[in-house]
């Protein structure tokens, strides 16, 4: 068994990177939101579940 001691503590950096949007979540965007997610979807940075 290990040890509390040793066991690597975790570093909490915040929540991992939203990248795959569904149709419903983009309905309650501001514009210029819902641009930048649009732009990056065509760029193939975000993918768009339907």
């Amino acid at each position: 068994m290990t040890s509390t001691a040793a066991r690597k503590k975790r570093v909490y950096t915040g929540l991992p990177r939203k990248t795959y949007w569904h149709l419903y979540s983009l309905q309650n965007l501001q514009a210029e939101k819902l641009a930048k997610i649009v732009n990056k979807v065509l760029s193939k940075d975000y993918v768009l579940i339907k």
